[in-house]
């Protein structure tokens, strides 16, 4: 009967250390990522025919970064220059195209220039969005619709 009290212990314990290191991990990483410069949930797909992939953009000097949700990776997946980004009008996500970690999200189509992507923003990220590509600096060729 001891022995089978302290597996259970061991196996318990050991589940409790991967809980906390996982979640240290994720914290970390989301700190690293951001920088001191802002950091939202968004969704992200390249084509309306592709699931929504979630993940967190950030708002850089000069580009918008987006980042995996999951993973350890510190390096963004995506990165799209500022001058050459193109936003579109938002449209309300419904039914089964909604995301149930961006509740009341809006679908904007966007383009780089060389591709065409959607992004997925609840309605703060989205004019905060707006609000970083119509703030260019002076000299930016910056594209607003």
């Amino acid at each position: 009967m001891p022995t089978v009290l302290v597996s259970t212990e061991i196996v318990i314990g050991t589940l409790l250390v991967v809980a906390v290191v996982v979640l240290a991990t994720t914290f970390l990483r989301r700190r690293y990522i951001a920088k001191g410069l802002p950091l939202t949930l968004c969704g992200m797909r390249r084509s309306p025919s592709d699931r929504w992939r979630l993940g967190l953009i950030r708002f850089g000097d000069n580009a918008l970064e987006w980042y995996t949700l999951g993973g350890v990776s510190v390096r963004p997946r995506h990165r799209w220059l500022r001058q050459r980004l193109l936003l579109d009008v938002p449209q309300l996500l419904r039914g089964s195209e909604s995301l149930p970690l961006l509740p009341g999200a809006s679908r904007v189509p966007c383009s780089d220039g060389d591709s065409d992507f959607e992004l997925a923003l609840q309605g703060p990220a989205y004019t905060a969005l707006r609000s970083w590509q119509e703030a260019a600096p002076p000299g930016y060729n910056v594209n607003v619709a």
